[in-house]
Order: structure tokens, then sequence, then C-alpha cells
């Protein structure tokens, strides 16, 4: 079967890591990798899961067709649903998710992500970003959310956001009392990172073919690097004929 692309590895090693309990599953305006994730665990292993994507809610588990993948939120093609939900319900969910996914500007080495932008030092900006809506409350109050970056370089990550959207940072977490799990993994094109118990980013796998010198010169701050890095487990046949057979029929993630 043909090589992976970066965004099908996303898509299947976050369907891999959803827990057991998680039950609400909300996707991000402009995270195709994170909707096929989605969708492949609510026709597996989660057929009782709602997945939200804007105000509507989804769910797989009479074994109906699946909807397929598309690169963004506000396409037409998504705005189906197979019931309708009284809008407080809709909320409920929206505010405290099981799961959620982002994406940033700008991610440091406690996990603090940057959508707002790259400030200029004189009241304006360098690069503005697609901002922060929601993402505040979504990254406070669910279960566990999951960071995807799809680039992987200095620029990318920093030693310190240069502006904070989404609070990552585990001691800031405790010490402000917030509610959520926090952040269970990071995806970047190079490798699998989580976080030590300090709170610092930690190397947990590299992709195939990428070397720990090539992480170590794109990353802008010291990593915590196991002795042994194993190299990330990749699609299995059967998970790559259903996400492209099933999930993500038009190829978005190609």
């Amino acid at each position: 079967m043909e090589k992976p692309s970066i965004n099908e590895l996303f898509a299947v090693l976050l369907a891999r890591d959803f827990h057991a309990e998680d039950r609400t599953i909300m996707v991000g305006a402009n995270m195709p990798m994170a909707r096929a994730a989605a969708v492949m665990a609510n026709v597996t292993t989660h057929p009782d899961a709602r997945i939200s994507i804007g105000l509507g809610v989804q769910g797989l588990g009479d074994g109906g067709d699946p909807p397929a993948v598309h690169p963004f939120l506000f396409d037409p093609r998504t705005m189906a649903a197979e019931a309708l939900m009284f809008q407080g319900r809709v909320f409920d969910d929206m505010h405290s998710p099981d799961v959620f996914f982002v994406g940033g500007l700008q991610v440091d080495q406690r996990g603090n992500l940057n959508l707002f932008g790259i400030p200029d030092g004189e009241g304006g900006w360098k690069m503005r970003g697609p901002g922060s809506i929601a993402l505040a409350t979504m990254s406070a109050y669910c279960a566990g959310y999951y960071i995807v970056m799809p680039s992987h370089s200095t620029r990318t990550f920093v030693e310190r956001v240069a502006l904070i959207s989404a609070l990552g940072d585990a001691t800031e977490r405790a010490r402000l009392k917030l509610p959520g799990g926090g952040i269970r993994m990071l995806l970047s094109p190079l490798g699998v990172f989580d976080f030590n118990d300090a709170g610092d980013m930690r190397l947990r796998s590299l992709h195939q073919g990428v070397t720990l010198e090539e992480v170590q010169e794109a990353t802008g701050f010291e990593l915590d690097v196991p002795d042994q890095v194993p190299v990330t487990p990749g699609p299995t046949d059967e998970e790559m004929q259903l996400l492209r057979e099933r999930v993500d029929v038009y190829g978005t993630l190609a």
C-alpha cells in the first residue's frame, strides 16, 4: 500500500490514542486529520462517541456510512448531521468536551500555544494568526487535548511563545486549578512528543527516516530525550484501508 502522508499518519496516531471513556470529541475549524481520527474511532473503538463539528453533532454507532473528510469546517459538505439536539446540550459539549485538537503558530517548551500572531515590538504585528476563539475555554476544561503542529522548525518550536492562546504549562495549570486534563500528546512532521513530570517537552518517538539530530536542530529549546528513542509505529494495512476507503474517500489527507 502507498506510503501514508503525514496527515494520514497524524489521523491514525490520534485515533489510536483516544481514551476508553472519551465520548464527546470536538474538532476545530481547520483540522481534517482530527476529523478523520474522530470518525475512525467512531466506526471502530468508540461507537457511542459524539463528534462535534461547529454546531453539528454526528454519531455513527448505527453502522451508517461515515461522512467524508473535508479540509475546512465551513465547507458546505460538512453541514450534515444525523439528528437535531437541544442547543443547550450542544453548548454543554462544546464547553467541556472529552477531546479537543489544536494547532498553533508557535508552541514552547512548556506546551503553551500561540494562535494570536507574532508582535513586531512596536504595537503592531509581524504576522497575524487566526485568533483564539473558544480555545481558552476548551483547553482549560476538556478532559484532554492534542496539539498538531503542521511545521517543525525553530520558528514554530520556541523556548517561549510571544503570546499564550492556550495554557499548556502543567505547573501553571495546577496553580490556577484548571479543571481539564491538559495536553495528552503533541504531533509534528518529525515525531511524537509529550511532557515530563517537570512539565517540559519530551520526545516520545521519531517518525520513520527522521534522525534525533534533525529534531534537535529544528527545535528552539532543549528537549527531554530518553536514552532510547523508538520509531513511531506506522499505520497498519487495516488502518490505511479504513482511512482511505471509508473515512477519507476524497483523499483530503493525501
